[in-house]
C-alpha cells in the first residue's frame, strides 16, 4: 500500500525544456509557480460505479426494486444483472470490459505524462511489467494459497488485465495515435480471421461453440491446470489479443481527454460520435461474428468500447464540464480503490461482518426490507473501509 498521485489532465504539448512565460505580476527574477493540471474526477467515478456493482450494487438494486413492487423494472433488471449464455450481451456483460476500457484511458495521463518529462521507455517498460506481474500473481494467490498446484486455474480477471494492459503500453509507447489505431483494427481482424481460417482439430475452421472454438483448443493445450468452463477459458490467451484492442482504444479516448487544444464541447462530441460508430461496427460485424463476451470476439470488442465510449463521455460530461460532482463522490473511494475492494473481498467476508453489525435492525423491519438493509449494510461497511484508506491517501498501488 502506498500514496499514489491522482489522474489529471495532461499539460499541453511543449519541449522538455520550454519554460513558462513571466507574468506580468510576477517580481522580477521570482519564478512563476507550476500550476498543476485539472483533475479529472471522472475516471475515478466511472470505475468506481463500474466497481459499485460487483462490490454489492447488483444484489442492492434488485432488492429494492422488489421491495418497492416495481415488477416490471425487476425483471428488467434480472435479465441485464447475469451474463447471457454465449451469443448475445446484456448490460452486466459490459462491467468487467469497462473497467479494461477505463485502464487505456488512463494511459494518456500516465505513461503519455512521463514519456512528455522525458522518462526513458527502458524504465516505463519494467514499470508496466512490474504491474502486469503483480496482477498476474494477486490474480493466481487463491489458487498458489490452497497448494493444490495440479488443479489451479491459472488465468485470472486481474491477471487478464495485467497482461492486456501489458501488451497495450508496448505498443503505446513506441507509436502514435495513428499508429495505435491501427494496431487496434489489425489485432481484432487477425483475431476474427485466426477464428475462422485455423482449424481446430475435429471441428475445423469457423466453428463458435464453446468445444469447437480456437480459445478452447489453444488454451486446453498451453495453459496449465484446470480451465474456467472446463473446454476453454473467458479469461484464456487468445481473448487476451482482443482485451489488448480494447485498451487501444481506450487510450484513443484518453488521448482526445488530454488535448489541452481542444474545448469540452468538441471532446464531447467526437467521444458520442466514435462511441455510436463502434457500435454501428460492431453490430454490423455480428452479421457474420456473434457477439460473445465470454470469447471476446472482435464484434464484441467493437459494442464494449462503443457503450465504455459514451458512458465516459457522460460522465466527463456531468462531473468535469458542468462539474455536478456532489452525486459522485459516492463512487470516488471505490474507484481509487477498485483493485483493492476486488482482491480483499476474496479474502474478507464483508456479508458476514454487516450481518453482525446490523443484521439484527434489519431483520426488524421484516420482509422484504430486511433483504434491502442487509444488501445496503454490505455496500456501506465496504465503503466506509475504502473512504477511510481515501482520507489515508493510501491504495493498492500496482
Amino acid at each position: 500500500m502506498d500514496s499514489i498521485t491522482p489522474i489529471t489532465a495532461c499539460e499541453p504539448m511543449a519541449s522538455a525544456t520550454q519554460t513558462p512565460k513571466p507574468d506580468a505580476t510576477t517580481p522580477a527574477g521570482q519564478e512563476q509557480p507550476t500550476q498543476k493540471p485539472p483533475r479529472l474526477m471522472s475516471l475515478d467515478a466511472l470505475r468506481g460505479f463500474d466497481m459499485f456493482w460487483i462490490t454489492g450494487g447488483q444484489t442492492f438494486v434488485l432488492a429494492l426494486t422488489h421491495a418497492l413492487g416495481l415488477a416490471s423494472l425487476s425483471k428488467l433488471l434480472e435479465t441485464h444483472m447475469k451474463h447471457v449464455g454465449w451469443d448475445g450481451y446484456v448490460a452486466w456483460d459490459l462491467i468487467f470490459p469497462l473497467f479494461v476500457f477505463i485502464t487505456g484511458v488512463t494511459m494518456p495521463f500516465s505513461l503519455g505524462r512521463r514519456l512528455q518529462q522525458g522518462h526513458s521507455r527502458l524504465r516505463l517498460f519494467c514499470r508496466v511489467a512490474r504491474r502486469m506481474v503483480l496482477l498476474v500473481l494477486l490474480g493466481m494467490l487463491p489458487g498458489l494459497l490452497s497448494l493444490q498446484f495440479a488443479t489451479i486455474r491459472y488465468p485470472s480477471v486481474l491477471g487478464f488485465i495485467g497482461l492486456a494492459y501489458f501488451c497495450a503500453a508496448l505498443i503505446f509507447m513506441n507509436t502514435t495515435s495513428r499508429g495505435r489505431l491501427v494496431w487496434a483494427a489489425g489485432l481484432l481482424i487477425g483475431y476474427w480471421a485466426a477464428l475462422f481460417i485455423v482449424p481446430v482439430p475435429g471441428f475445423g475452421p469457423g466453428v463458435i461453440t464453446p468445444g469447437g472454438v480456437l480459445n478452447g483448443y489453444v488454451d486446453y493445450h498451453l495453459l496449465p491446470g484446470k480451465l474456467y468452463l472446463g473446454v476453454f477459458d473467458p479469461e484464456g490467451l487468445l481473448a487476451i489479443v482482443a482485451a489488448t484492442a480494447l485498451v487501444l482504444i481506450g487510450s484513443l479516448a484518453g488521448q482526445i481527454l488530454c488535448s489541452c487544444q481542444w474545448r469540452p464541447r468538441r471532446q464531447l462530441l467526437v467521444l458520442t460520435t466514435t462511441g455510436c460508430l463502434l457500435l454501428a461496427l460492431g453490430h454490423l460485424w455480428a452479421l457474420h461474428l456473434p457477439i460473445i463476451k465470454a470469447i471476446w470476439s472482435s464484434s464484441f470488442v467493437l459494442v464494449a468500447a462503443g457503450w465504455s465510449m459514451l458512458l465516459l463521455a457522460l460522465f466527463y460530461l456531468l462531473i468535469d464540464v458542468w462539474r455536478l460532482r456532489a452525486w459522485a463522490f459516492a463512487f470516488i473511494p471505490i474507484g481509487m480503490n477498485a483493485i483493492t475492494i476486488y482482491v480483499i473481498r476474496g479474502y474478507v467476508d464483508f456479508d458476514h461482518t454487516a450481518t453482525t453489525i446490523l443484521g439484527s435492525l434489519a431483520q426488524s423491519l421484516g420482509s422484504p426490507w430486511n433483504a434491502v438493509a442487509l444488501a445496503a449494510a454490505v455496500l456501506i461497511v465496504q465503503w466506509l473501509f475504502l473512504y477511510f484508506l481515501y482520507r489515508k491517501r493510501t491504495f493498492l498501488r500496482v
